[in-house]
């Protein structure tokens, strides 16, 4: 019988410790590329002229975001282990919100009062739609041009919540997904219909779907199938890396670099996931790898326009090498600060407040909608913050 990815009630498996080091990884090379090769000024001059020898590597940066998509591929199957519909939104939510709505604060004062000169366009008008994480569904400016990522992730994650309320979430739905998804954004690439691309998150779909295979690898064994479909999706994120990278290193960073290498990153990038997932690397364990990666979030969500602001009023003051290691440094320890102070302690209490909300609702009108397994029992709320990560 072929095994049910969201309902298995087993212990979890231990934690993946090498999981945890790529995604603070993939926030620093991110980090690094914003600082030293984005296509800013605020250095005194542009970023990758700035920093000449430095920009070699980190142009590349971008890469982390692909990396991201990936992993969350792979990290998102592993949390829907042992929940329903109600409970795989309200982990999203305990577990995205309360440091998102620190971050947009945070960004408005600093566009829009400390540093009115960086705010690119953003007006007091478009703090509340960001504050859903739903801005750029309406044509909204981002309060901090990082969140563009994460509009791309809230469509995996419903895509994942209708499937789970139809009950399609055993391996060979998932591999329907893996193939189906990602074939339709590669068509949509060649047609004329770039809205419907854009709102299926078309030209990502490969790098989640390439997540989620090496997941049921990880889950379930090795087969012909699965590899092959992690080879198709993998050229088809190769593919697509290849076109938006060069297009974004030129574009942001005036840069000219040829697609293969982001190419080639890319699969460099599905190799990683799989070496620390698929091999006895996925043994490594160690508390600090825990804690680093509890920093990815925060950091990424803050890092940005902060960052820039620090450096913007710095650069003339400060050596370079300084300035680059201590707003590098402050913005971890921000992130700690963030992970330790806001999210562990609001993103439970949030997540079983949304459960109990929409199992209310659901109750309300369940002559209508409900249907069988969907209500969470009271005793399901109480779980470990580490549980919902």
């Amino acid at each position: 019988m072929p095994k049910t990815v969201a309902t298995q009630t087993q212990k979890p498996a231990p934690r993946l410790g090498l999981l945890d080091a790529l995604r603070i990884t993939a926030a620093l090379i991110v980090v690094l590329y914003h600082y030293t090769a984005w296509g800013h000024d605020h250095w005194g001059t542009q970023a990758a002229e700035f920093w000449p020898v430095l920009s070699e590597f980190t142009r590349y940066g971008q890469l982390g975001v692909q990396l991201f998509f990936l992993i969350s591929g792979f990290v998102i199957l592993m949390s829907l282990q042992g929940k329903n519909v109600i409970g795989f939104i309200g982990s999203r939510v305990g577990r995205l919100y309360p440091a998102y709505w620190l971050a947009v604060i945070a960004a408005a004062v600093l566009s829009l009062r400390i540093w009115p000169s960086g705010n690119e366009g953003r007006s007091a008008s478009d703090i509340l739609p960001n504050l859903t994480m739903m801005q750029a569904g309406f044509g909204i400016t981002d309060m901090d041009g990082v969140y563009w990522t994460l509009w791309v992730e809230l469509r995996f994650y419903v895509l994942l919540a209708v499937l789970l309320s139809l009950g399609f979430v055993k391996n060979k739905h998932i591999l329907v997904l893996s193939a189906v998804w990602p074939a339709l954004g590669l068509y949509l690439h060649f047609t004329s219909l770039d809205k419907l691309q854009e709102w299926i998150a078309g030209q990502y779909a490969a790098l989640f779907a390439a997540g989620m295979v090496l997941f049921l690898i990880y889950q379930s064994g090795h087969s012909l199938l699965r590899w092959f479909m992690v080879a198709a999706n993998t050229a088809i994120a190769a593919f697509f890396t290849g076109i938006k990278g060069r297009n974004d290193a030129d574009l942001l960073s005036g840069l000219d670099i040829p697609a293969w290498h982001f190419q080639l990153l890319t699969v460099l990038c599905v190799a990683l996931l799989a070496a620390c997932t698929l091999t006895p690397l996925k043994n490594v364990q160690g508390k600090w790898l825990a804690v680093a990666g509890s920093l990815t979030y925060p950091l990424y969500l803050v890092h940005q326009l902060w960052g820039w602001w620090l450096i913007d009023q710095l650069h003339g003051a400060v050596n370079k090498y300084v300035l680059l290691a201590g707003v590098l440094v402050l913005m971890l320890v921000i992130a700690y600060l963030v992970a330790r102070f806001v999210e562990q302690p609001l993103g439970l209490p949030l997540r079983n407040a949304t459960i109990r909300g929409l199992t209310a609702a659901q109750a309300s009108t369940k002559k209508i909608f409900a249907k069988p397994g969907l209500v969470i029992p009271e005793s399901k709320y109480q779980q470990s913050w580490h549980q919902i990560r």
